[in-house]
């Protein structure tokens, strides 16, 4: 038998193994860093969207903004995240602003808050309190979730 034939081949094989295992490992790293999210979600967060979007309804030259926090947590793409939306929800009220649905809980899909815009949204409010409209809300850009 010729053994440093053998051992050749085996080092050979060694070196074969050890650079697939290092592409592996590399891939698994790519897979990591792409299922990753990018940023958790906080309260603050959901503050800053909200008081986007009054500011993009008041640009608009809309009175109030009426929203819903189901329609919130779909927008941002959150799950189970309807306490953390509702409490974003009334940390942006001012004092005028109207609760114009809430449940026992308080942290309900269905919490629906008016916020005032302008100081025209009496009749505006009335209207919407109707017609059960809330705001068309745009995903939002930097959500992650």
């Amino acid at each position: 038998m010729n053994y440093d034939t053998i051992i050749v081949e085996m080092l050979s094989r060694i070196q074969a193994l050890e650079e697939e295992v290092e592409t592996l490992k590399q891939n698994y790293r790519m897979a990591e860093e792409k299922s990753a999210p990018f940023h958790k979600v906080t309260t603050a967060d959901i503050r800053n969207y909200i008081e986007e979007l009054k500011s993009s309804a008041r640009e608009k030259g809309e009175d109030i903004l009426v929203l819903k926090a189901n329609d919130i947590h779909k927008s941002l793409k959150l799950k189970s995240r309807l306490p953390m939306v509702c409490n974003a929800m009334r940390q942006c009220m001012a004092d005028d602003d109207l609760i114009l649905h809430e449940t026992a809980s308080g942290y309900s899909s269905t919490l629906k808050i008016g916020y005032k815009l302008s100081d025209n949204w009496e009749n505006t409010l009335t209207v919407v309190q109707e017609e059960g409209h809330t705001q068309d809300l745009a995903p939002a850009s930097n959500a992650a979730v």
